[in-house]
């Protein structure tokens, strides 16, 4: 039997008696927290009926989740404050040329991916249309989430132009840190440790739902080489394999088609309308 379900159908399933315990996946929190996100109001909507229908939630996560969240708003907010320096610079001169230059080409690099995301979204919607397959529950996870944001390369490529510090008007990338990354990167982690608690036998609770004491890390190798999933998804799923959680939440394909093969005794709860997308993709594993 398959151990995947849909949020509509998982929510149906409920004892409003008992305690539900889930883990969830970086995905999972960045949509929930993240209003631009595309899963938004999906993952929004989850927790509100999940919240309703429930006696007591508790929600568990890993390290390595909790490294994809913060890279995600480290990231976020360094763009933020770059395209805000890029905008002051018009009015007064706080960046070098040279600054403004680089910055110019990491906008010209994130626009082109922005483009290709949405004309590969585009062509994949008229493909599925001319096979007269229903595009308005279409799954998209295929097309990135921050595009929006410049990625890791970019962002170096931005930081050596800028000098350390700041020289008379020209603002200096570690005040912009200090600034603007500082205390809202520390707003985001104390949010997540508030959010949920971390799969790990030092916490109290979380040390409770481990079947044993000593996690087996060289496991989560061999949950990546069965399906050839990303490495942090097989390090959430081997962290699962040592506990007695039986749900996982995510909106990742990896997870749900690894979940599957790596993890038979947990069970992977997606979005009800994508898991119908993946049926076909899904059958006979």
């Amino acid at each position: 039997m398959a151990n995947r379900i849909g949020f509509k159908e998982f929510l149906k399933k409920l004892d409003k008696e008992e305690e539900v315990q889930l883990i969830v996946d970086a995905n999972v929190i960045i949509a929930y927290r993240d209003k631009n996100h595309k899963d938004h109001e999906t993952i929004r909507e989850f927790f509100r009926d999940l919240t309703r229908d429930a006696q007591k939630i508790l929600l568990f996560t890993t390290v390595t989740t909790k490294s994809e969240f913060l890279e995600y708003y480290r990231r976020k907010i360094i763009t933020e404050a770059i395209l805000a320096i890029y905008k002051r610079n018009r009015e007064k001169q706080i960046v070098s040329d040279r600054v403004k230059q680089e910055i110019e080409n990491q906008i010209r690099a994130r626009n082109l991916r922005q483009n290709r995301e949405i004309e590969k979204q585009e062509q994949f919607e008229k493909k599925l249309q001319a096979q007269s397959i229903d595009t308005t529950e279409l799954d998209v996870e295929g097309f990135s989430i921050d595009a929006n944001y410049f990625k890791d390369s970019e962002i170096k490529s931005i930081k050596k132009a800028f000098r350390a510090r700041d020289v008379q008007e020209e603002i200096g990338w570690l005040k912009i840190c200090s600034v603007m990354l500082v205390d809202r990167m520390h707003e985001y982690e104390k949010l997540l440790d508030e959010f949920c608690h971390y799969l790990t036998t030092r916490d109290e609770v979380s040390k409770t739902y481990f079947i044993k004491e000593d996690v087996e890390w060289r496991k989560a190798t061999q949950i990546c080489a069965e399906t050839g999933m990303g490495f942090s998804d097989a390090m959430i799923l081997n962290m699962a394999n040592h506990t007695n959680i039986e749900h996982i939440v995510t909106l990742d394909f990896d997870l749900v088609y690894g979940g599957h093969v790596s993890a038979i005794h947990k069970t992977i709860v997606t979005p009800t309308d994508r898991l119908k997308n993946y049926k076909n993709i899904l059958k006979g594993i």
